[in-house]
């Protein structure tokens, strides 16, 4: 999933406006984002569907995300606040969205939840999705 700068900054300007890297984004240096995964438990099987994505931080957050990035005990740091700033392509407009950010381990990336509301997302992150429900949404992501 491509970061979220696109929305904020014309291509011609990405150097001189654009921090980026493959998990952290930095725009004028006043708008934060940090790349993480949104897992949707499959019923009857061992791993997630998972969603690479882009959540918007606070400053304050995104400096401690940054400044804990390499301790090997972030994970026990509390959750951030964050809004969804990715659109997944198989559910209606994804874009902010709560979430609740949460470091793990280094070398994995942070886990998002989505705040519990009937958005489609929600439900299916906190209920899970049949195997059938699964192959759907693969089978609409590859052909979209």
């Amino acid at each position: 999933m491509e970061a979220t700068w696109r929305a904020l900054v014309p291509e011609s300007e990405f150097v001189q406006r654009v921090d980026l890297t493959p998990d952290r984004c930095v725009v004028d240096e006043q708008t934060f984002f940090i790349r993480g995964h949104i897992e949707i438990p499959i019923h009857d099987y061992s791993e997630p569907l998972s969603f690479s994505v882009w959540s918007s931080l606070g400053k304050q957050s995104y400096l401690h995300v940054c400044e804990r990035w390499k301790s090997p005990d972030r994970a026990s740091d509390p959750p951030y606040f964050g809004w969804l700033s990715s659109p997944i392509a198989v559910y209606p407009s994804t874009i902010h969205l709560k979430l609740s950010v949460q470091s793990r381990p280094p070398g994995l990336t942070p886990l998002f939840t989505v705040e519990l509301t009937d958005h489609p997302l929600a439900l299916d992150q906190r209920n899970g999705i049949s195997t059938e429900r699964w192959h759907e949404l693969a089978h609409q992501l590859l052909h979209a």
